[in-house]
């Protein structure tokens, strides 16, 4: 400021001049009111955030940490779920494993390590939780699978034996799809979500791995069928965090050449740095079943959708169902005429392209995207705890036992048709039945024009020949066929 005004005390006639001259033109064009126009077109340009974030501190200590959550992040209707069930013929119901119907492991970063080291047994669903999904299995309607990151072994040996389950191992690079085989003898059949080409790579992750694992105390190597993964949980968390990136560089270095990805997951979601094929997450698992729905359903659309999980490696398939639905809702608004766009994804969306799913969904998809605990995330909703997904599972099932306990004689003979539909029910065939139905009530009423003696007379000599009815088929006149829908073999991708 001092140095100003010595230069304008200093200043000779003709700068002073110039300077006064260039002032007065501004001053001359930028009037008083045309900066207030401008101020007002600014005001007018800032546009509301419709969906603004709303924050909340979770934590102590160094723990603590800000979560932002959508406005219109809600706990999870049951009771609008279970509606669109019930009218649902199709259903898809995706379920994560750790945290979602079973306990989660990771909580408990020693329990963690037990788990890693082999000293401890995962933790499994209880016996409530195994029948439950064995009655969502049962239902034809319901396509269900549960996807978990554990190796394939261990869910074949917790959920292996329940028929028309499919199976995701390994964060879906192992897929074991639906079939009605009796599997308590039998092997289950597993493909994998992406070739398999070479897997040097994994004897040069480890090697570089070893490095960092040496100098980072509290840190250590964990290896399965698909993946190499470098943990520093139990770390210093700053020393830890400064290790994970330079392994990061340095696996990315040594490793471009090889079809592997390179994921480094902060201390929030375990302290990690892991190695795997390329492409597999659960989001590509999950737009794979939908495409190979009509081979493993009863129709070739999906008309309802249940996905469920709880951590960050749930995203993916959270995300990609969430933009699935929505693409779905925006057609209906195109048809309907409605030009309201709907409201903006949360930014913990990555955007995908869904668009080769189109023909394999319903134009009435209804999908509904959870995750379990209350914290940011790609799900449209949450629920609280495994106990709340227990509750949702079993109320699913009381909607399906209700509608199968409580029709009357017209639906009863609408459901045949559409379940033997596929199965060679024609025009013919129920005229056919129409015919019987015809020639029977004839007989009836020549039977009644018979005096009572003569039936008095008979009824000593004949029994009532009538066959009683086994089935609903056999009740109505036709020869149903068993569930041949879902042939003993393993489907073939």
């Amino acid at each position: 400021i001092a140095n100003a005004f010595y230069s304008a005390l200093i200043m000779n006639e003709d700068e002073r001049l110039r300077r006064i001259r260039i002032a007065s033109e501004f001053v001359v064009r930028v009037t008083t009111q045309r900066w207030a126009h401008a101020v007002m077109l600014d005001l007018k340009g800032v546009q509301k955030n419709s969906n603004p974030i709303k924050y909340s501190g979770a934590g102590l200590g160094l723990a603590y940490r800000l979560l932002g959550m959508d406005t219109g992040f809600t706990s999870l209707d049951i009771n609008a779920v279970a509606k669109s069930y019930k009218h649902a013929r199709t259903r898809l119901i995706l379920l994560d494993y750790g945290g979602t119907i079973v306990s989660n492991d990771n909580l408990n970063n020693f329990m963690r390590f037990q788990l890693v080291t082999e000293r401890r047994q995962h933790s499994k669903p209880d016996e409530e939780m195994i029948k439950i999904i064995t009655e969502l299995c049962a239902d034809k309607r319901n396509t269900v699978f549960v996807i978990s990151g554990k190796e394939r072994h261990s869910l074949s040996a917790t959920l292996g034996k329940i028929p028309r389950l499919g199976l995701a191992a390994e964060h879906g690079m192992f897929i074991s799809w639906p079939t009605t085989r009796k599997l308590a003898s039998k092997k289950r059949h597993w493909e994998t979500l992406v070739p398999i080409t070479d897997t040097t790579w994994r004897s040069l992750a480890i090697t570089i791995m070893e490095v960092y694992k040496s100098r980072t105390h509290g840190s250590y190597i964990e290896e399965t069928e698909m993946k190499v993964l470098w943990q520093y949980r139990d770390a210093d968390l700053e020393f830890g965090y400064q290790q994970a990136r330079e392994l990061e560089d340095h696996l990315s270095k040594y490793l471009r050449s090889f079809p592997v990805d390179i994921l480094h997951g902060g201390m929030e979601e375990g302290g990690y740095v892991e190695v795997r094929p390329k492409g597999v997450n659960k989001g590509v698992l999950a737009m794979k079943v939908i495409r190979n729905f009509p081979k493993i359903a009863q129709h070739n659309k999906v008309e309802f959708a249940l996905v469920l999980g709880d951590d960050h490696c749930d995203e993916p398939m959270l995300s990609v169902m969430r933009q699935i639905g929505r693409r779905v809702e925006q057609n209906k608004r195109n048809l309907s005429g409605i030009q309201d766009p709907l409201p903006p994804l949360p930014t913990t969306i990555s955007p995908v392209d869904v668009s080769p799913c189109d023909e394999y969904v319903s134009p009435k998809l209804d999908v509904f995207t959870c995750t379990i605990g209350k914290k940011p995330s790609a799900a449209a909703t949450y629920l609280h705890d495994v106990d709340a997904v227990h509750d949702l599972l079993e109320a699913l099932n009381r909607v399906s036992t209700r509608d199968d306990r409580f029709f009357s004689a017209i639906d009863l003979r609408l459901v045949a048709q559409e379940q033997l539909g596929a199965s060679g029910f024609t025009s013919s065939t129920q005229s056919s039945m129409e015919d019987e139905t015809n020639h029977a009530n004839n007989s009836n009423n020549a039977e009644l024009t018979t005096s009572a003696s003569l039936n008095a007379m008979e009824i000593g000599d004949k029994r009532d020949s009538t066959k009683i009815s086994t089935s609903l088929g056999q009740f109505l006149g036709i020869n149903q066929q068993e569930d041949d829908y879902f042939d003993d073999d393993v489907p073939t991708f």
